[in-house]
């Protein structure tokens, strides 16, 4: 399998270099100078956003330097994770392969990025960032007007989405890649299935939680 042939600096790389173009494509073709003053005319002066725009022109790179910093991060906590579901469930992988079939399954992520990126340039012209920054394609938030949810519930309804599911499934069925022999594959597609379920989406409600009482620190809900 392809998977099993490119190695996991190779993968990182490729994930990078998509994840640095799409962010930069977010910097400099939706989040204009002139989106700055639809986004913060009613509470800003002029001066003021021309001011904050340049500001984040400025320092856009720090954003972009940033990105393989989190990557590497992202994926060793999701091997971390696979790893104790592979413990929970009496298997043994490498942990450099579950890394590498974290970095396979991010490529996922990739697809709602330039999803958004299509939708706010030929689609939805007329936005502001915080519109840029709700909108998630096939997610549970599109179906519920923002406005009228409180803070707390928006990052949980982003997060179940199509695209969360689908990461699941590719991180399942690199683990029975992985574990898949000529004999027992019904078992082996089972145990790439629990590992998942025991492993990662334990850690995926933790986190989806610790945000959810950060949103609650910054903005209390009333």
């Amino acid at each position: 399998m392809l998977q099993k042939k490119i190695s996991c600096y190779s993968l990182l790389l490729i994930i990078i270099i998509f994840s640095i173009l799409i962010t930069y494509g977010f910097s400099h073709y939706l989040f204009t100078r002139d989106i700055y003053y639809n986004s913060f005319q009613s509470q800003l002066d002029n001066i003021r956003i021309d001011e904050l725009f340049d500001w984040s022109t400025q320092y856009a790179w720090i954003g972009l330097a940033f990105i393989p910093v989190w990557l590497i991060i992202k994926n060793f906590v999701v091997s971390l994770c696979l790893q104790t579901g592979l413990l929970l469930q009496n298997v043994k992988l490498k942990f450099g392969t579950t890394f590498k079939i974290a970095l396979t399954a991010e490529f996922v992520f990739l697809l709602p990025q330039l999803i958004k990126l299509f939708w706010f340039l030929f689609i939805q012209k007329s936005y502001t960032i915080t519109d840029v920054q709700q909108f998630y394609p096939l997610s549970a938030l599109n179906m519920f007007d923002v406005k009228n949810l409180s803070p707390i519930l928006v990052y949980p309804l982003q997060t179940f989405n199509v695209f969360e599911i689908m990461y699941w499934f590719v991180l399942a069925g690199g683990i029975i890649q992985y574990l898949r022999t000529d004999e027992d594959q019904a078992l082996h597609t089972d145990k790439g299935i629990k590992i998942v379920l025991s492993g990662y989406i334990p850690a995926l409600v933790l986190w989806i939680i610790c945000i959810m009482f950060l949103t609650v620190s910054v903005s209390p809900v009333t």
